[in-house]
């Protein structure tokens, strides 16, 4: 796979899980902060009725007159911003008492002006002033243009029928989450690009030293192949080599001092074996075995490291400390590990025979004399 679809497919891989989950948590906290806003608006205005029903209430208790309270309230509150929320009071008949807008004093609230709800109770507001209680709720207005719907808390004034009411126009609320929404919107989107920046960015870096870890990888394995296909090689012109002076016996050297037979034994009959046809010497439960080249086997009462010193040193190798090899066995060499090798032989070995790493340059000169 080319680097660029690797990095396209990673990236939106990693695009497309951010984009999900940021899309999930931003609705999520979204709604929270929706869920909150709202909850706030009914405390404050909870809160505001009950502080200036309680003010009243105190006016009264102190002997001010009930016009010089409903004056003072008026002139507190007229000409206030009724766009957004504001106090007004009624009486429990459902007259206007005091409103921002002077020219609605002595308004009264019938059935046909406006529902009131609160959880899952459905009510005319008028009730609620009826009722002399403290509420909470959604009222909807029916004959208003400015407004529709506002979140609305009454609170009685205690030795009077009046009833302070603060009120929030929903309209507004709504702009507000909006605003909210918009904000938040624009909040994730950032957010969700500077992840997907930063994390294009850690991938091409991950991907950088990935790349290079393997180039340097590669670069060793194509060496280690490059030396073992100069080693085989290397073993079939000495393969080809023995094959001429086979065909060429009168012209064959033997290494002086070397062994050209070894004997064994097979049950009571002893055994002489030409070292030519030994395919290589091997130890087993402490006792050494001779395996020929048509895969007879036959122990023998010499140590490895006494044979090795007697054998022709041209043709056998002590591989490890189990095996002594002939080079005309070995059929092909292999990678093993790390910077070991393992040759196999003909007949095969049933026990895995590998050069150390430490004795590869040895057993390449050697394969080289």
């Amino acid at each position: 796979m080319k680097k660029f679809s690797l990095y396209t497919i990673t990236f939106f891989a990693v695009g497309i899980t951010v984009l999900l989950i940021s899309f999930f948590s931003f609705q999520h906290i979204y709604s929270l902060s929706k869920e909150d806003l709202f909850n706030a608006k009914f405390e404050a205005g909870k809160r505001e009725a009950r502080e200036i029903g309680k003010l009243l209430e105190m006016q009264l208790k102190q002997g001010i007159p009930k016009e010089t309270v409903i004056q003072n309230l008026q002139n507190s509150i007229v000409n206030t911003d009724t766009q957004s929320s504001f106090i007004c009071m009624y009486n429990q008949k459902g007259i206007e008492l005091c409103h921002p807008n002077p020219a609605l004093v002595g308004q009264i609230i019938d059935k046909d002006n406006s529902t009131f709800t609160s959880g899952s109770k459905h009510s005319d507001f008028i009730e609620i002033l009826n009722s002399g209680k403290e509420s909470t709720g959604t009222r909807h207005l029916v004959q208003s243009r400015d407004r529709r719907s506002e979140i609305v808390s009454v609170f009685p004034v205690g030795g009077s029928d009046w009833m302070v009411a603060s009120h929030a126009n929903l309209e507004v609320i709504n702009e507000q989450i909006r605003s909210l929404y918009l904000n938040f919107s624009i909040a994730f989107l950032l957010a969700t690009l500077l992840i997907l920046v930063v994390s294009f960015l850690l991938i091409r870096m991950i991907y950088r030293k990935y790349e290079a870890a393997k180039n340097s990888e590669i670069n060793d394995l194509n060496d280690e192949i490059n030396m073992l296909t100069a080693i085989n090689t290397q073993l079939n012109s000495i393969h080809e080599r023995l094959k001429l002076h086979a065909a060429l016996p009168s012209q064959e050297d033997p290494a002086e001092n070397s062994k050209r037979r070894v004997i064994t034994y097979q049950k009571d009959e002893l055994i002489s074996l030409e070292t030519s046809e030994i395919a290589y010497f091997f130890l087993e439960n402490n006792i050494v075995y001779i395996k020929t080249t048509r895969a007879n086997q036959y122990p023998i009462t010499s140590s490895l490291d006494e044979l090795i010193k007697t054998l022709d040193q041209k043709m056998f190798y002590r591989a490890n400390r189990q095996f002594i090899i002939n080079i005309k066995a070995i059929s092909n060499i292999l990678l093993y590990g790390k910077n070991q090798l393992k040759i196999v032989t003909m007949p095969e070995s049933k026990e895995t025979i590998l050069i150390s790493k430490n004795r590869v340059a040895e057993f390449k000169k050697w394969l080289e004399q």
